[in-house]
């Protein structure tokens, strides 16, 4: 029994010390404290901002992945991580030219790290500082343009800043955000009195540029009188659905009512309606579509997603295309992204707010408009307007 006791005392002891260091068929052992190796033959190509870096891996089998540390000019810390099924990593956020010393680091199963083995990087010029150079700002009716060229498409933010009071004190106007390589946008709702502005742009790591500053009279933009406006119903328009009208979409009810201009649900041609801004030519600046809330959503059914604004000072009414010029392309962005049938809050917000296009700032006047809808939110052609506003310069 003695002896028994002694061999069953020795293989538990064996099973233990096993444990400990147990290795799986890969050779991938648990709670390894020996660090992998390093990498190896480090090359850097330099990007826009950025850089990217190759290397050759460890030959660890317990190798989990490596990083790369490094700290931004404005002392921002980063850390990009990169997975063994790659050789190379991409570390961005930089804002100026200078040499960065980049660590690169094998980090193991266990989260044991290797000795650090450092790249020189020299960034290339930033996008924001690419921006900032082509900044143009100038009056335009109702507010400001702001003109750029973002060539490398990098995700930028121009801050606009007022001085209101005239003393100083700027404040925050809507900043634009956008990946676009050409930037052309205007800031509205400003009255046509002299302030001083500012403008600078910034990107998601808080890196900002110098400033511009300019002092600027916006135009002076006004809101059509809709009691001027008309339908003018084109032979090859399209039918209307349950006894609505054109008309209806600025002499009708508001706040997601009922009735509103609404086309044939049949239609299977893109959707055509036309209608006279009064007795003028006008020169035009912007416009804002409601459409009608489907339920609690407004990126829904018969709501416009992509469509096409033509204008024409003479129109037949036969339709004939060759009498009107396109003056716009438009596409309502869904700030989510989610799927029809969800929306979130932003959605809500922009939806109730009505969707807002500006005409180009060489667009000629014109008296009669005229919509065509490639496609709904659905896929379909047919549209459903609530209310629809039109401003222009004097």
């Amino acid at each position: 029994m003695k002896k028994q006791t002694l061999i069953i005392a020795a293989f538990l002891g064996i099973t233990g010390m096993w444990s400990c260091t147990k290795e799986d068929p890969n050779g991938i052992t648990e709670n390894n404290s020996n660090p992998p190796g390093q990498v190896s033959n480090v090359q850097v190509t330099n990007e826009h901002g950025a850089a990217l870096i190759t290397y050759t891996l460890p030959a660890d089998p317990d190798l989990l992945y490596i990083k790369a540390i490094y700290t931004l000019a404005n002392g921002t810390r980063r850390e990009v991580k990169a997975s063994t099924y790659t050789n190379q990593l991409r570390v961005d956020g930089f804002s100026d030219t200078l040499k960065h010393t980049i660590q690169l680091i094998a980090v193991n199963k266990s989260e044991v790290a290797s000795a650090a083995v450092n790249a020189e990087v020299s960034p290339l010029v930033s996008p924001i500082q690419l921006v900032f150079r082509n900044l143009q700002v100038s009056a335009t009716a109702g507010g400001i343009r702001i003109k750029s060229l973002n060539q490398y498409k990098g995700n930028v933010v121009i801050v606009p800043l007022m001085d209101s009071a005239s003393k100083g004190d700027y404040i925050s106007l809507d900043n634009i955000y956008t990946s676009d390589s050409i930037i052309a946008t205007s800031i509205r709702g400003l009255t046509p009195v002299q302030k001083k502005f500012a403008f600078f742009v910034r990107d998601r790591w808080l890196n900002t540029t110098d400033t511009l500053y300019a002092t600027i009279t916006p135009a002076r933009e006004v809101l059509l009188d809709r009691t001027k406006f008309s339908s003018y119903v084109c032979d090859n328009d399209t039918k209307m659905s349950f006894n609505t009208t054109v008309d209806m979409m600025f002499t009708g009810l508001l706040n997601n009512e009922w009735p509103c201009t609404y086309t044939d649900e049949s239609s299977g041609v893109p959707t055509t309606i036309t209608w006279s801004l009064g007795q003028q030519p006008v020169k035009l600046t912007r416009f804002n579509l409601l459409t009608r809330r489907e339920g609690n959503f407004y990126y829904a059914k018969g709501s416009p997603r992509r469509f096409e604004v033509y204008g024409s000072n003479e129109p037949t009414r036969d339709g004939d295309w060759s009498k009107w010029t396109k003056i716009l392309t438009c596409e309502v962005v869904k700030p989510s992204g989610l799927p029809l049938g969800q929306e979130n809050s932003a959605d809500y917000a922009a939806g109730s707010a009505g969707f807002t296009f500006d005409f180009n700032e060489d667009t000629p006047p014109y008296r009669y408009l005229r919509i065509k809808c490639l496609q709904n939110w659905i896929g379909a052609y047919f549209i459903v307007i609530q209310n629809m506003n039109v401003w222009a310069t004097e």
